[in-house]
């Protein structure tokens, strides 16, 4: 293999877990500003709740602070606030040992009325 092939080959991205989504409305929502830590419970029409967690959608590495400007956690608040139907996409990073749970991080949000 060429030297150039191998360096193009070993700079390919790492392949992201798949998208999930989950519809329903936002039943709770748990912020652990000192843990960067997150999380929405969504319930579904069929009462399963999913836990997912704002944190970066590409690595599910924590993020440094959220702030009010956040554009997932305004969709996610109004949701909870004003009982909305709302749709998540996510993506799973696997098991967080530090909460117990899935890190499965939010890649997009759908509000829906």
């Amino acid at each position: 293999m060429s030297p150039a092939l191998a360096l193009k080959t070993a700079m390919q991205p790492a392949a992201l877990p798949q998208l999930t989504w989950v519809a329903g409305t936002v039943h709770q929502i748990l912020i652990q500003p000192r843990e960067q830590f997150y999380v929405f419970t969504v319930r579904d029409a069929s009462n399963k709740t999913v836990i997912v967690r704002i944190a970066d959608p590409y690595t599910g590495a924590p993020i440094a602070s959220l702030t009010a400007d956040n554009p997932i956690y305004d969709l996610m608040k109004t949701a909870y606030a004003e009982k909305l139907s709302i749709e998540v996409g996510y993506r799973d990073f696997g098991p967080d040992p530090q909460s117990g749970i899935n890190k499965l991080c939010i890649d997009r949000v759908s509000l829906k009325q």
